[in-house]
């Protein structure tokens, strides 16, 4: 397919100037920029000519941290931290068939298109599922980079949480995925590229969450299959309690000796890294994917995003869960990153427009894994862009800027968004699959799901009475502070 995008505003860099002119995508990826006279004769060798009328093409956004299965629980328990709030989740997800999950993953990828996400990391821990998570994102028409959970110890028992041996059982369900199952999973993504749409990355669930012949799994699967990896970190203060309590060293450094942090890792969250842990993410080139909307909605803390810029931490955007952090619109998250963290602070280094798009998108292909690939317009990139049309009255603005862009554009200015020279969403329309059998067929499945998992949300509520007392009693200065100065 080749498609020539004319008439054009682009924002061809990141020092906030648009310029007029056009695109030509070949083959999927971006073969030409023209403004001026030029754009006449590149334009004539596109066989498709798409109009976008004065409208504002920007790279396609990259949601750098997403939990695709929880967008078919929307709805559901958010009003808990982390640590309670995962009970519900967990009693809901453990539920999910191969059939919800496709459901979740293309709902999800239905907003996101609409939203113009062109690429997500999907951070999924249901594992026995793969091949279903897999084929589903085949499905999306999106760019994925699909990261199976890898995990093998509870939060209950990191975190020293006492519970009944009845309600233990019926929260632990099944029990974790043996390594044969693991190591089988990642021999067999491995060979998989989704047509270059959906690569396999390794998805570790939490440094703390590993045992130690997890962690060494974790080294020898990115060794074997050259892997890059996505993984949470630090979210919560009992997390970073836990943490410290196992690794008196810290937490990041124990990955850096055993060789698990560099360019190809992207840790989520990092509310609680002490200023050492932020300069050697910084020496390593770990990227942080910021979760504002989530760290918010959960009341895990504020990431400090201007000191991790200034460290020369690089950073992503991401959306979390649909049961977490709401919508997976970015220009929501690029705005909050932006604000929050702005008390207390000098106004001099608070993160600019500039730098929420650019974690937006050049970021975020580097936490996905395509750095230099896709997130930037440029000659020789992935052809993954979104067309928005900033002419209506909540975007008219004095000057056309990622000023104004950022703090006013949403998914309600998206005409049009491009994943690898297809247009995945136009006109209004999804036109990867079929959207709406997609909404019809989750309404019928709804009901009988909440009903099939009743019991298992009645046991989460039991452990989140005996457990909210015992989080309650956590101080992290008491066991920490002076090891985090």
């Amino acid at each position: 397919m080749s498609c020539a995008i004319v008439n054009a505003r682009i924002l061809p860099a990141w020092d906030g100037t648009f310029a007029t002119g056009a695109i030509l995508v070949e083959d999927g990826r971006i073969a030409g920029i023209a403004r001026g006279a030029d754009t006449d004769a590149m334009a004539a060798r596109a066989r498709e000519t798409f109009d976008a009328k004065g409208a504002t093409v920007l790279p396609g956004l990259v949601n750098a941290h997403h939990h695709a299965y929880a967008n078919v629980l929307r709805g559901t328990e958010n009003a808990l931290p982390l640590e309670l709030w995962a009970l519900f989740t967990v009693a809901f997800g453990r539920g999910l068939d191969e059939r919800l999950l496709r459901l979740g993953i293309l709902l999800g990828a239905a907003e996101m298109a609409r939203a113009g996400v062109t690429c997500v990391v999907d951070h999924s821990p249901p594992v026995r599922h793969f091949r279903a998570s897999h084929a589903a994102h085949l499905e999306s028409g999106l760019r994925v980079a699909f990261a199976p959970f890898l995990h093998d110890r509870h939060d209950h028992d990191i975190l020293g949480f006492a519970l009944p041996d009845a309600i233990r059982a019926e929260i632990e369900g099944a029990g974790f995925p043996d390594p044969a199952f693991i190591c089988d999973m990642f021999d067999e993504l491995g060979r998989t590229d989704g047509g270059g749409r959906v690569r396999t990355i390794l998805g570790p669930n939490a440094p703390q969450r590993c045992s130690p012949a997890l962690l060494d799994l974790w080294a020898q699967l990115a060794a074997r299959h050259g892997m890059g990896a996505h993984t949470h970190l630090l979210e919560t203060e009992a997390q970073a309690i836990a943490c410290w309590r196992e690794w008196p060293e810290g937490v990041v450094a124990h990955l850096d000796a055993r060789g698990l942090l560099d360019a190809c890792t992207a840790v989520a969250h990092g509310i609680w890294l002490a200023p050492a842990e932020r300069d050697l993410l910084a020496r390593r080139g770990t990227t942080v994917v910021h979760n504002p909307a989530s760290n918010l909605m959960l009341g895990s803390g504020i990431l400090p995003l201007a000191d991790l810029e200034a460290r020369g931490v690089p950073l992503a955007l991401g959306s979390d869960s649909a049961n977490t952090g709401g919508t997976a619109d970015m220009f929501e998250l690029m705005r909050l990153a932006t604000m929050i963290g702005r008390s207390g602070t000098d106004w001099r280094s608070w993160p600019r427009a500039e730098t929420a798009l650019r974690m937006a998108t050049e970021g975020g292909a580097r936490a996905a894994g395509l750095s230099g690939r896709t997130g930037r317009i440029e000659t020789g990139y992935m052809a993954d862009l979104v067309v928005l049309d900033l002419s209506g009255a909540a975007v008219s603005a004095l000057e056309t800027n990622v000023e104004a862009l950022v703090r006013h554009g949403g998914a309600h200015q998206v005409r049009a968004t491009m994943v690898g020279g297809d247009w995945i969403y136009r006109e209004g329309r999804i036109r990867s699959f079929d959207e709406a059998a997609v909404l019809a067929e989750f309404t019928q499945v709804r009901a009988a799901f909440l009903d099939e998992r009743a019991h298992a949300l009645g046991s989460a509520r039991k452990a989140m009475e005996i457990l909210a007392q015992q989080l309650q009693t956590t101080r992290l200065q008491e066991m920490i502070g002076p090891k985090r100065d």
